[in-house]
C-alpha cells in the first residue's frame, strides 16, 4: 500500500512514463578516449608551458612591486619613469619600431605580391630564401652586420677603393640598428602577408578594365582596400616583433646613452651591477611593460583578424 501510494504521488515517474522518452544515455568512454587520444600528447606541453609562462608572468609582475622589505611598493615604475635614460630609450624603441614595421609595410608587401606571381618553382626557391633571412638573428647577424657595413667592413673598403671616400653610413647609431632589423624582419613581413595574396582575383582586375579603369584605380579602390586589413596585422605582429628584439642590438651596440633602447636597458639592469640596489625590479618593471605591450598588439591583431575573416566571408 506504501509503495503504490509513494509510486502514484510521483509526478516526475509519471511524465517520464506518459512522454515515452528512454532516459538519459550513460557517459560514452568512446569520445572520451577520442578526446584523449587527440590531445593526449599535448596535454603534458600544455601544461608544462602554461604554467611556466604564468609563474614567470607572475613572477615579474610581483617582483616589479617589490620593495626592499619585500613589501608592495611603486618605487620601481617611479625610478623607471623618471630616469632620463629609460626615457630616452622607451621614445627610441617605440620609434625604432615604428619605422621598421612601416618599412616593411610599403616594402613588403610589394614583394609579396611579386613572388605570389611567381611560378611554383620560383616561389618555392623565394620563401626559402626569406625564411633563411628571417631566422637569420641574434649575436650572428651582429658580427655579420659589423663584418659587412662596419668601420672596416667589406663594404666600407671596397666603396672607399672604388670611389676615393667612405660610405658615410654608421653602423653603430639608430639608423644602423634600422638596417639591421630591415634584415631579418622583411623577410618575416613577406611570410606572414603572403598567404594573403591569394585573396585578389583575377576577374577583378579584369572587371576594372572592363570598365576602362586603370591599373592605379584598381590598386585605390579594389585591391589595397581589400589587402589593407591583412598587411595592419602583419604590421602590428611586426612593431610586437622588433620591439621585443634584444640579442641583435644588444650585440652590436650594448647599452650607451645614445643608441639604449626597452631591451638594453633591462639587459643593463641585470648585468651591470652598478644598476642600483633595485635594478632587478627596474628590470622586472620593464619586462611587465613590455608584457602589457605585446599583450594590446596581439588584441589588435585579434580585433584586424575577426575583421578580416569576416571580410573573406563577404567575398565568398
Amino acid at each position: 500500500m506504501t509503495v503504490a501510494t509513494r509510486e502514484a504521488s510521483d509526478p516526475v515517474a509519471d511524465r517520464r512514463a506518459g512522454s515515452g522518452s528512454p532516459p538519459a544515455p550513460p557517459l560514452r568512454w568512446g569520445a572520451l578516449r577520442t578526446v584523449l587520444t587527440q590531445w593526449g600528447p599535448a596535454i603534458p606541453f600544455l601544461i608544462t608551458a602554461g604554467g611556466v609562462l604564468t609563474a614567470a608572468a607572475i613572477w615579474l609582475i610581483r617582483t616589479s612591486f617589490a620593495g626592499p622589505d619585500g613589501g608592495w611598493t611603486l618605487q620601481p615604475w617611479r625610478d623607471v619613469f623618471t630616469q632620463q635614460i629609460t626615457q630616452e630609450a622607451m621614445v627610441r624603441s617605440l620609434g625604432l619600431s615604428v619605422i621598421v614595421a612601416t618599412f616593411c609595410m610599403a616594402v613588403g608587401s610589394v614583394l609579396a605580391y611579386l613572388v605570389s606571381n611567381l611560378a611554383q618553382r620560383g616561389r618555392a626557391a623565394a620563401q626559402a630564401l626569406l625564411n633563411v633571412a628571417a631566422n637569420f638573428g641574434g649575436a650572428s647577424l651582429a658580427i655579420a652586420m659589423v663584418s659587412t657595413l662596419g668601420a672596416v667592413g667589406f663594404v666600407q673598403l671596397l666603396v672607399q677603393d672604388w670611389f676615393g671616400h667612405p660610405l658615410g653610413f654608421d653602423l653603430y647609431s639608430f639608423w644602423g640598428l634600422v638596417v639591421t632589423y630591415v634584415y631579418f624582419i622583411l623577410p618575416l613581413y613577406v611570410l606572414l602577408v603572403l598567404p594573403a595574396m591569394s585573396v585578389l582575383r583575377p576577374e577583378w582586375w579584369e572587371a576594372v578594365q572592363a570598365a576602362g579603369g586603370t591599373r592605379w584605380q584598381y590598386w585605390r579602390r579594389v585591391g589595397l582596400p581589400v589587402l589593407f586589413p591583412f598587411l595592419l596585422s602583419g604590421w602590428v605582429l611586426t612593431f610586437a616583433w622588433s620591439l621585443g628584439q634584444f640579442s641583435v642590438p644588444y650585440a652590436l651596440l650594448g647599452d650607451t646613452t645614445t643608441t639604449s633602447l626597452i631591451t638594453t636597458r633591462l639587459g643593463n639592469f641585470l648585468f651591470s651591477a652598478t644598476g642600483g640596489t633595485n635594478r632587478f625590479e627596474r628590470a622586472a618593471a620593464l619586462a611587465v611593460l613590455l608584457m602589457v605591450i605585446s599583450a594590446l598588439a596581439l588584441v589588435v591583431y585579434r580585433l584586424i583578424a575577426t575583421r578580416m575573416l569576416a571580410r573573406l566571408d563577404g567575398l565568398r
